[in-house]
């Protein structure tokens, strides 16, 4: 069939319009016949016309005779054009009878007489579109069946839109083109870009005409494309649709749906894969424009254009009357009650009215959805009726949502979280709790994804008001033992399913974990939004700890125990350290020292909460715990009577009883004064349970006369009026006092602890110290400062305590304590730095000898096996190796010797030159046989010397850790006394041992201690006395910069890894800041009259000069970019060495570095014209060559020369 036919031509005899009479094929769409000519011109056939879908309509202006056309049964008409309308009938003479099968059949005349149209109308068969009836003329002319008429109607408004189209195409911008042909690049990083793109030319456009076009030509390609077959292509266009509604101006929501319905038209059954994809299409288009500032408060006319697109496609595919369901329960929230009552909900009845049988789950939810937001207008009890015609029965509705086959969505959820919630006060949670709990256990991911879904909206929606009940619905719920195993059981489940595991994991796995993520966050916005009560909160929690006691162990989000805790009030606190101190003393059977530590862990933590005010009876537990052994009843006993938790978690309360001491204490007087106040309650406490009888076979630790002698003394300091904060600073002897008081008694606590290991002497030689240090004077201080130094040695002996509270109390009195001091006291810090000596060693000598004779049987059996069987595996070694040295030989003069000379031992004497390929071949083998019993077994050897044995392990940790806080006793000296010599000599110090530690990947903690401590030195303003020398700074730059030492012959150090560049790299970084710290200390008007000022001409002229000098560029990169004043003068210095005669390379490196810190030079001279027209000059002076260095030089003088701008290379 020819889908089109020329028209018969509009102005000739009707000769020349003969057209054959053969049977023509079926045609969809024949042109017009000629309007201005005769009959003759239109002798078409009428019998061949029966099957053409077009025929022309009939001529409008004409004689009766000129409208002679059979209309023997017209049959269906798609498109018939029009018949010419001011012609004779001779000119219209077209056969009648071909035209039944078609469909459309324009207008007939509308001005003339009845004669003009007599066209016969027998029986007309059905027309899709019929034009108008003459509106002007006879009743002759009006003789052509009615239902033909409208389609002039139609062809007006195609001609029109072709028009319009027309016009559009013509104002269109071009650029779009462009833009849509990037919008093939799906990749994500690709796609924002491409839309700011879009967006720049739709809102950038002046031309309103042109905008709107290119607008409208936009709107509807990214239309056409969202009903693609390509998922990543409808995201992609979706996205842009959502972007251009809601943010380009000019756009009209109802029109975009216009061109919806003609660019993806949608049946009512939506056949086909086609039409599934409009309709997905229709929908993308339809959230857009919901999405958009057009619907946050919808007029009548968008509603009444967009809701019946969506009630259209409820019916069809099952994901699009999910999506659909989804997109249209969300869209209530906007869309006020009188609206929806008169425009939305006449439409939704005819599709909801239906009972629970013959609905599905996204129609449940649109119903649940007008429930929960117009209440008035659907009532429970009307949704009840409409739903069961007798009574309700709940249990088939959660059984509908239960078998839904899908759980990626979570609006139908949402709205059954929020009805059970919020509906007849939550009654309907206990028939949802009892309709899970007879399914379980739930063996589908489906089926447990909704359970947990719809729990997590539960949390979300439910508010226990001020009044909070222990049967409230919510409760209930998780006192529900086997609902919340489910629950807890697939939390545990998602924590394992890790992103490795994932990428193997099913999606459903997959959906799941991310529901539970979802219940997580839940569960924290409903504690800190819609519970109002702590008791509401506390059940909840204990709940939840009672069934899974390390909660955080199967929770994804982190801390999520702890920030629970956070939504407490203090009361609510108080409750949680109780019921974590029950759980800690209780004897359970399966409670062990895990348990036990994660309750300490936490009730720690709840000691140290701001919130907490009140303590006592909490630190009097811990107290009594850490000293003595403690049975059931949690009172002193003897080691044999004591409780599990008392023997699993005393260590473990040890430490958190002396960190809670020390907890928010400053170094600040008043507040060493406040935990000399807290230390004296606790002795007081401490002493009355040492006066009870027998109490020696209680305590954790052994009683010495020694300890009661020291702790008779401690009595007496804590019985003397206690010293008060001074009211000044310079009151020297209050500080003191404070000190010493601070010091004695937390040691003389201490000693009381089995873990501590202070040495008795210590708190003897305090006693000493503060007599010494309150009642000599001034000058006989001045001439004897022994108890300083013997404090200090105190300090760096606590240090060596294991513990953290021991090195955050050492911390708080050095603070105080450190503008006592002098700098012979930071020589004996700086000695404990020297990392060429172990400030240790004979300490840890006489330690290991200690150990090694407290050591267990078995274990020094060991060691001592170990020993000998390395012994005698070295000597094996040593005599396999001569063994095989003498074997070689022999081997050797046996492949030289001759078969018939075997007895001839003269193999040194042998000719090399005489040797055949037989004996050759003999060596060979005598040689491979030597080597291989030469070769030793595996690596044992390497392998024993990188081996330390436990004692060196320990001892290496120890000190690793010690030369850690020392570095923050020097920190604080250094601020407490920022003089020079005190600042050099840290410094250097300091900086050495960050060096070192760097290279050893062992020693890593240190190398960050110490980078810590350098970052804070380098930023310490020196207090400088009265016209005090500065050649020192310039001796500490030289030290710095001095080249680096030659390769040791230590065979240790030459077994060392060597330096990565990274670590290379580092540690010059950090040497470059430190000497650009110390130049800037000389801030003299004139620098060039400086001491270091011939120092870095001297270091500048050697860069210069040579290739490997030990000075870098980066040395001085970090000098310019300093806050020094001389930094113009520098670079005037490296200006003036610009020449001809210098090396190109070193050429560019100069102009390289200047045009880097232009802007430190420029801000630098701001205030000295001189100086700046110095640098310019240098550098006009300066001739240079090629392309790179004439813009390099231009750049930089165009930025010194001007104010604001600068030039930017291209």
């Amino acid at each position: 069939m020819t889908e089109n036919m020329e028209s018969v031509p509009q102005n000739g005899t009707a000769e020349e319009a003969k057209v054959p009479t053969k049977k023509p094929k079926k045609n969809k769409i024949v042109e017009s016949v000629p309007q201005n000519g005769t009959a003759e011109n239109a002798k078409v056939p009428a019998k061949k016309s029966k099957k053409n879908k077009n025929v022309e309509s009939v001529p409008q202006n004409g004689t009766a005779e000129e409208v002679k056309v059979p209309a023997k049964k017209p049959k269906k008409t798609d498109d018939v054009e029009s018949v010419p309308q001011n012609e004779t009938a001779e000119d219209a003479k077209v056969p009648a009878k071909k035209a039944k099968k078609a469909k459309h059949v324009e207008s007939v005349p509308q001005n003339g007489t009845a004669e003009e149209a007599k066209v016969p109308a027998k029986k007309p068969k059905k027309t899709d579109d019929v034009g108008s009836v003459p509106q002007n003329g006879t009743a002759e002319e009006a003789k052509v069946p009615a239902k033909k008429r409208k389609l002039v109607v139609k062809e007006e408004k195609e001609e029109k839109e072709a028009e319009k189209e027309t016009a559009a195409l013509s104002n269109l911008n071009k650029d779009i083109f462009a833009l849509f042909n990037n919008m093939k690049d799906l990749k994500p990083e690709n796609i924002e870009k491409h839309l700011k793109n879009m967006l720049k030319l739709l809102t950038g456009e002046d031309n309103e005409n042109q905008c709107a076009a290119t607008s409208a030509y936009a709107i509807k390609r990214l239309v056409r494309c969202t009903g693609a077959d390509d998922m990543d292509a409808v995201a992609t266009s979706g996205s842009y649709l959502c972007a251009i509604v809601s943010k380009v101006p000019g756009v009209d929501p109802i029109a975009m749906l216009e061109t919806l319905k003609r660019e993806l038209p949608v049946g009512s059954q939506q056949k086909g894969k086609e039409e599934s994809l409009a309709a997905v299409g229709q929908l993308i288009t339809a959230l857009a424009i919901i999405k958009s500032p057009h619907f946050k408060q919808p007029s009548s006319e968008l509603i009444c254009a967009i809701y019946p697109i969506l009630v259209a496609l409820l019916k069809g595919r099952e994901y699009v009357m999910h999506m659909c369901a989804d997109i249209m329960a969300d869209s209530f929230k906007q869309v006020n009650a009188k609206n929806f009552e008169s425009h939305v909900w006449p439409l939704l009845q005819l599709e909801l009215n239906k009972p629970l049988s013959g609905l599905k789950v996204h129609s449940c939810d649109l119903l649940l959805a007008v429930h929960l937001n117009y209440s008035k207008l659907l009532p429970l009890k009307q949704l009840e009726s409409s739903l069961w015609r007798k009574q309700p029965e709940y249990g088939q509705l959660f059984e509908l949502y239960m078998n839904s086959g899908s759980i990626e969505v979570n609006g139908p959820y949402a709205r059954l979280g929020r009805f059970l919630a919020t509906t007849a006060n939550g009654k309907l949670l206990a028939e949802w709790q009892q309709h899970i709990v007879q399914l379980l256990p739930l063996k589908h991911n489906t089926a447990k994804g909704y359970v947990i879904q719809t729990f997590s909206f539960i949390l979300l929606h439910f508010e226990d008001g001020n009044n909070a009940k222990e049967d409230s619905p919510l409760l209930q719920l998780f006192a529900s033992e086997p609902l919340m195993q489910l629950v807890l059981q697939e939390l545990s489940t998602a924590k394992q399913l890790t992103d490795k595991l994932a990428k193997k994991a099913k999606p459903a796995q997959i959906q799941l974990r991310n529901i539970c993520r979802r219940f997580e966050a839940s569960l924290l916005l409903s504690f800190k939004r819609q519970l109002k009560q702590d008791s509401s909160k506390l059940s909840i929690l204990k709940r939840l700890l009672q069934l899974q006691l390390q909660l955080d162990g199967i929770f994804q989000t982190p801390r999520l125990t702890n920030q629970l805790l956070g939504h407490l009030s203090e009361q609510g606190l108080q409750s949680m350290y109780m019921f974590y101190s029950k759980q800690f003393t209780s004897n359970k059977p399966e409670f062990s020292k895990m348990h036990r530590e994660h309750c300490l862990k936490y009730m720690q933590q709840l000691l140290q909460t701001p919130k907490l005010s009140d303590r006592k009876k909490q630190l009097k537990f811990l107290l009594s715990i850490s000293i003595f052994h403690l049975n059931e009843q949690e009172q002193p006993c003897t080691p044999a009577e004591a409780a599990a938790f008392s023997r699993q978690g005393a260590a473990r309360c040890e430490e958190i009883f002396f960190s809670c001491l020390l907890h928010k204490i400053g170094n600040s007087s008043e507040q060493l004064e406040a935990l000399v106040s807290q230390l004296r309650d606790t002795l007081r406490q401490l002493s009355k349970l040492l006066a009870q009888p027998d109490i020696e076979t209680k305590l954790r630790s052994k009683q010495t006369p020694e300890l009661q002698a020291a702790w008779q003394q401690v009595l007496q300091v804590l019985n003397a009026p206690a010293a008060a904060a001074p009211a000044a600073s310079k009151d020297n002897k209050q500080t003191l006092a404070l000190v010493f008081d601070a010091l004695i008694l937390f040691l003389g606590l201490a000693l009381y602890a089995p873990s501590c290991n202070v040495p008795i002497e210590l708190l003897n030689d305090l006693f000493i110290c503060k007599k010494n240090a309150l009642k000599k004077s001034k000058k006989a201080a001045s001439a004897e400062l022994g108890w300083q130094d013997v404090v200090t040695d105190v300090l760096l002996q606590l240090l060596l305590q294991t513990g953290h509270f021991w090195r955050v109390f050492v911390n708080k009195i050095g603070g105080v304590l450190m503008p006592q001091l002098g700098k012979e006291n930071l020589e004996q810090l700086l000695v404990t730095l020297d990392m060429n000596k172990n400030p240790l060693g004979d300490k840890q000598d006489e330690q290991e000898s200690d150990d090694d004779e407290e050591q267990d049987e078995d274990d020094s059996s060991d060691e001592e096996e170990e020993d000998d069987e390395e012994e005698q595996e070295a000597d094996a070694d040593d005599d396999e190796a001569a063994t095989n040295l003498e074997q070689i030989r022999e081997n050797v003069r046996k492949a030289l010797l001759d078969e018939d000379n075997e007895m001839n031992d003269d193999a040194s004497s042998v000719d090399w030159n005489d040797v055949d390929e037989a004996q050759g071949e003999r060596l060979n083998l005598a040689l491979e046989r030597a080597f291989q019993a030469f070769k030793p077994k595996g690596q044992n050897i390497k392998a024993k010397d990188e081996h330390q044995t436990k004692s060196e392990r320990i001892n290496s940790t120890t000190l690793l850790h010690f030369r850690v806080r020392v570095l923050d006793l020097v920190e604080l000296f250094v601020q407490s006394q920022p003089q020079l010599d005190v600042l050099l000599d840290a410094l250097t110090s300091v900086y050495h041992v960050f060096q070192v530690s760097r290279e050893d990947d062992k020693l890593q903690p240190l190398a960050e201690a110490s980078k810590k401590t350098l970052r804070m030195l380098i930023r310490q303003k020196i207090s400088y006395k009265e016209s005090e020398d500065k050649q020192p700074i310039v001796d500490c730059i030289k030290q710095f910069v001095a080249p680096a030492e030659e390769p040791s012959t230590d065979p240790k150090k030459q077994s060392q890894k060597p330096q990565t560049f990274k670590k290379k790299g580092e540690i010059a970084e950090w040497r470059n800041k430190c000497v650009a710290y110390l130049v800037t200390q000389f801030n003299e008007e004139d620098v060039t009259n400086s001491l270091v000022w011939p120092l870095l001409e001297g270091y500048v002229q050697d860069w210069i000069s040579r290739r490997n000098s030990p000075h870098t560029l980066a040395g001085f990169k970090c000098i310019l970019d300093s806050l020094w004043v001389g930094v113009p003068r520098l670079a005037i210095t490296f200006a003036k060495f610009l020449s001809a005669d210098l090396r190109k390379f070193r050429r560019n490196q100069i102009l390289e570095m200047l045009n880097g810190h232009a802007g430190n030079i420029r801000k630098a001279m701001a205030n000295n014209k001189d100086v700046k027209q110095e640098l310019i000059t240098a550098l006009v002076n300066f001739k240079a060559e090629g392309i790179k260095e004439r813009h390099q030089c231009i750049n930089l003088l165009h930025y010194l020369r001007r104010d604001r701008t600068r030039i930017v290379s291209k």
